[in-house]
């Protein structure tokens, strides 16, 4: 397996974790075409939607917790790097000028940076470095290849969240470990099948997934669980079935009532919200062929 296709897999979404405060943006990558992604902006009530970094493939958006800036990857022809935007998207900085690293998102006091990073066939894991950049350093190393992907840091920044993928599309699992990298456990179990994609919320108890995320059980839907930070005490959220419609997980709000989510009904997509206990489930973008992946609810500055 190649390390582009390696990248091209394990970057599918991003992982982040909620700032408490002030319901602000969301931001979310928009999948318009086959690699064709753009970064987009909208209001938490589904109004002004916005294009933003306009001209570059821009995807998996975390947005710091002050709300004013976002870390982003950036995908080329054969390279992947991670990139700051002010929150009108313009290009402030290229953290990783060469090679392949994505998912990033921000610790809870904004001064690091966790992501993932591939160097070579068979050598990927979690890294973190300051938010300007420097002072690189592993955190994990997937013991299959591919992939620890999709960090975040838990809100009390003591430990980080991610998913490791034992056998691609078919057995993905949750799991934690502190930033020194020591003291690793598994969360979820790998038949849960869980998305490149989970958020905290912003008091530290939950944690938001998606099961099935790759239909390996063919006859159920994708559905949003919740978790305590130990793994215990699951709760479905969505109880779709049979694949007419699927839920996929995208972000806990700042003030800690709703989570955003990709909604799927049949080929078109759109952004939803539903509280933390299931009830209350709307739309707030109207269904589309386009796609809205890595998507993250940022606090008003």
């Amino acid at each position: 397996m190649s390390i582009v296709f390696l990248v091209a897999l394990c970057f599918a979404a991003a992982g982040m974790s909620t700032t408490r405060g002030n319901n602000g943006l969301i931001a979310y990558a928009l999948e318009v075409g086959a690699d064709q992604t753009q970064l987009m902006t909208v209001r938490p009530d589904g109004s002004g939607a916005k294009r933003i970094g306009r001209g570059l493939s821009v995807a998996n958006p975390d947005w710091s917790p002050d709300g004013r800036t976002i870390v982003v990857e950036i995908s080329k022809a054969d390279t992947a790097g991670v990139s700051l935007f002010s929150a009108d998207g313009h290009l402030l900085r290229n953290l990783t000028p060469r090679g392949f690293q994505g998912q990033p998102s921000f610790s809870p006091d904004g001064s690091l940076i966790v992501y993932e990073r591939d160097i070579g066939e068979g050598n990927n894991g979690v890294w973190l470095m300051r938010a300007d950049g420097s002072a690189k350093r592993r955190v994990t190393r997937s013991p299959f290849g591919c992939c620890d992907t999709d960090p975040n840091f838990s809100p009390d920044g003591k430990s980080i969240t991610f998913v490791r993928i034992k056998e691609p599309e078919k057995q993905q699992a949750l799991f934690a470990v502190r930033r020194d990298g020591k003291g690793l456990r598994q969360l979820t179990p790998y038949s849960w099948e869980v998305a490149i994609k989970h958020d905290w919320s912003p008091d530290g108890t939950r944690i938001v997934l998606t099961t099935n995320a790759d239909f390996v059980r063919p006859t159920e839907s994708a559905n949003l669980v919740v978790i305590r930070r130990d793994g215990s005490d699951a709760q479905q959220l969505t109880h779709f079935k049979h694949g007419e419609q699927n839920a996929f997980a995208g972000s806990f709000s700042p003030d800690g009532k709703h989570i955003v989510f990709r909604l799927e009904q049949g080929l078109k997509y759109a952004l939803a919200t539903i509280d933390p206990d299931g009830n209350n489930m709307r739309l707030l973008t109207k269904p589309s062929i386009d796609k809205p992946r890595g998507i993250d609810w940022g606090t008003h500055p």
